[in-house]
């Protein structure tokens, strides 16, 4: 981006420098009609006409007029309010013949010494050379032209020098320079071949004049029949300064971009973290209300269910009847005592279902059976309240438990996983009515306190549930 930009402020710096030279002839060339179709030319009349070039062209130091049939030409310098009569010597005269004799297309441009100064000269011709009518020029001092495109130019980031084909140098910021050909011959090449190619040419070159790298681009320049070059070249180290300063600014943008983003992003992070919060909060008041819910249905499910099986061991045997009421009182003060607690350890839950079995024994003897294999690194983890005595009950209520198709349930630890597994024997008509919360209150606790799920299926002919282990509660 940075060298397109450099590219094209060259052009631009050429191409104004162009049109200044392009002014100036065309400017010569409205005379040159004026004089073509004026048949005498008035002292007065001339005066005017060189003193509104003058007025149009800042650029011109002085103009003349010379007549083939005299020995004299009349010059007017940029100030002057009058013409100066110079008469011509016989080698200038000559010369001026010459030039009437030879100018091609009517115009001529070039440069020239007088009383030490160097002049940049362009002249028409009026009528057919054969006649030796009459001649006109613009001069221009090189000191006057290097004023001007100080002034013009201005405070730029880039210089400008003008060289003829013969090397001489019109313009250059040196005014020590100015008509003199002090380009080495390898410069010269590229001028020459600008020139040939009528093309413009890049190049990276050693500046003597600032000492130092700079980025030179060569343009053709036609003046009339007069072929030049226009070199612009811009130094690096203000090509590295533009470029610093675009870095700093695209640093502190980049800086205050982040520090924006940052803000904002830390806002919304604040914000979502609030609104996150508040959510579970509302979630886990939701669960706990929902617990507590289940919690207050379940000791009287249990001794809704324990009821049912007494009544039916009254009516069968008394004396265990009374047993089972005496272990019905133990595991009722557990019951009691776990009733505000949501989480309860393996260990605990193990001996209050071996006492819950007890009681089932009683009603049962040998159609059931209960065999438990855990782990001791299990015992202190910990699972849902009375979920063990719940799954083992179930397992009763909904399987057949008869002397032909006795019922085997078996408790044991695997990893992080504790199952409840009883042969796969469902009644065709369940006696006992089932209220429905005992899994859904496992499932909510879990839900509650770990990822992990209450998972229940059948697998080879067996009803098997499983309880992910909570480690550290």
């Amino acid at each position: 981006m940075n060298n397109a930009n450099m590219k094209e402020a060259c052009r631009y710096r050429a191409e104004s420098v162009a049109y200044e030279f392009k002014k100036t002839e065309e400017l010569q060339r409205l005379a040159r009609e004026f004089f073509g179709r004026s048949g005498s030319y008035q002292e007065s009349d001339l005066f005017s006409l060189l003193k509104t070039m003058q007025q149009l062209d800042p650029k011109l130091s002085r103009t003349w007029f010379f007549r083939g049939t005299t020995d004299s030409l009349r010059l007017l310098e940029r100030n002057s309010t009058v013409f100066r009569k110079m008469k011509l010597s016989g080698a200038e005269l000559d010369y001026m013949h010459t030039l009437l004799d030879s100018i091609n297309n009517y115009h001529f441009s070039g440069t020239y010494n007088e009383d030490g100064n160097t002049y940049w000269t362009t002249v028409e011709a009026i009528e057919p050379t054969a006649s030796r009518h009459a001649l006109f020029g613009f001069d221009i001092l090189l000191t006057d032209l290097h004023s001007y495109f100080a002034e013009f130019n201005g405070r730029v980031s880039s210089y400008v020098f003008i060289v003829n084909e013969q090397g001489i140098l019109l313009s250059h910021p040196d005014e020590k320079l100015l008509g003199t050909s002090p380009l080495p011959k390898e410069e010269l090449d590229s001028i020459k071949e600008v020139l040939k190619t009528k093309s413009e040419l890049e190049m990276m070159v050693h500046s003597a004049f600032l000492s130092s790298q700079v980025f030179r681009v060569y343009y053709p320049l036609l003046i009339g029949n007069e072929k030049c070059v226009i070199a612009v070249n811009v130094p690096q180290y203000g090509n590295k300064e533009i470029l610093d300063e675009f870095h700093r600014y695209t640093a502190m943008i980049a800086v205050i971009t982040v520090v924006i983003f940052a803000i904002l992003l830390f806002f919304a992070q604040h914000k979502w973290r609030k609104e996150y919060r508040l959510r579970r909060k509302i979630e886990r008041e939701s669960l706990e209300l929902h617990l507590q819910q289940l919690k207050n249905q379940i000791n009287p499910h249990f001794l809704f269910n324990s009821l049912n099986s007494l009544s039916v061991l009254i009516g069968s045997d008394s004396v265990l009847a009374r047993e089972f009421v005496l272990k019905l009182s133990k595991v009722y003060r557990y019951l009691l005592e776990t009733r505000n607690e949501s989480l309860s350890t393996v260990k605990e839950e193990i001996e209050f279902t071996r006492q819950y079995y007890f009681l089932q024994k009683i009603r049962f003897g040998e159609q059931l059976d209960l065999m438990i294999e855990v782990s001791p690194d299990s015992a202190d983890a910990k699972i849902p309240s009375i979920s063990l005595q719940m799954l083992v009950e179930n397992a009763i209520k909904h399987n057949q438990v008869t002397i032909q198709n006795p019922l085997h349930i078996k408790i044991y630890t695997r990893g992080d996983w504790l199952f409840v597994e009883n042969n796969y024997q469902p009644r065709v008509e369940s006696s006992e009515e089932s209220m429905g919360v005992g899994f859904e209150r496992i499932r909510a606790i879990y839900e509650f306190y770990s990822h992990e799920k209450f998972v229940c299926s059948c697998q080879n002919g067996c009803y098997v549930c499983q309880l992910p282990l909570l480690r550290n509660r």
